[in-house]
C-alpha cells in the first residue's frame, strides 16, 4: 500500500544507506533506510506523511541545493571520505569471506557465490604470477614541488608566495 501511494505522489525521496547515497546527500534531503523490506515501506510511510503535511521540500528547491553539491573540490572531498572508511575496514582472510557468502546468501546462492570467489580469487592469483608485482610500474608521487599540493594555503599568503616568485624571475 505504502509503494503505491508512494509512487503516485512522485516520491522520489527514499533509499537505502547502500552505496556511497549518506557521503552523497545530506539526511535533510532524503530518507536513508537500512535495505530491508521493513526499513523501505517505514521510509516510505515517512515520505508520504511528509508530502500530506507539506513539510517535503520542493522538488526545485532541493534541485538548487543539490546542484550546488556537484562542484569539482566537493566530489572530491565526497570521494575521499569515501575511500577513508573503506580504507579503514578490515580486510577479512578469504574462509571468512567464503562463510560469509554462504551464510548470509542462502544455502544454494551462497555456494554458487562463494564458487564464483573462488574462481575470481584463483584466477587473480595466475595473473599474479603470469605478471609479477615487481614488474608493475610505482606511480609517480603527484603531490607537486615539496608536497605544495597537499595543504591548503590561505589566500594571501599563497599570494605573497607567487609575488615573490614572479619578482625573482
Amino acid at each position: 500500500m505504502a509503494i503505491v501511494e508512494a509512487a503516485s505522489c512522485g516520491l522520489q525521496v527514499v533509499s537505502t544507506k547502500v552505496g556511497g547515497i549518506p557521503e552523497v546527500l545530506p539526511e535533510s534531503l532524503i530518507i536513508l533506510c537500512e535495505p530491508s523490506v521493513k526499513s523501505l515501506c517505514d521510509g516510505l510511510e515517512k515520505a508520504i506523511f511528509q508530502v500530506k503535511s507539506g513539510t517535503l521540500p520542493a522538488p526545485e528547491n532541493i534541485h538548487n541545493v543539490v546542484k550546488t553539491f556537484y562542484t569539482w573540490r566537493n566530489v572530491a572531498e565526497r570521494t575521499e571520505k569515501v575511500y577513508e572508511r573503506v580504507s579503514k575496514e578490515t580486510v577479512l582472510p578469504m574462509h571468512k569471506r567464503l562463510d560469509r557468502l554462504i551464510s548470509h546468501c542462502g544455502p544454494v546462492t551462497g555456494y554458487m557465490f562463494a564458487l564464483l570467489a573462488v574462481l575470481s580469487y584463483l584466477f587473480l592469483i595466475f595473473l599474479q604470477w603470469m605478471t609479477p608485482d615487481s614488474f608493475i610500474d610505482v606511480a609517480i608521487d603527484a603531490t607537486g614541488p615539496r608536497r605544495a599540493w597537499t595543504h591548503q594555503w590561505p589566500r594571501d599568503k599563497k599570494r605573497d608566495e607567487n609575488d615573490k616568485i614572479s619578482q625573482s624571475r
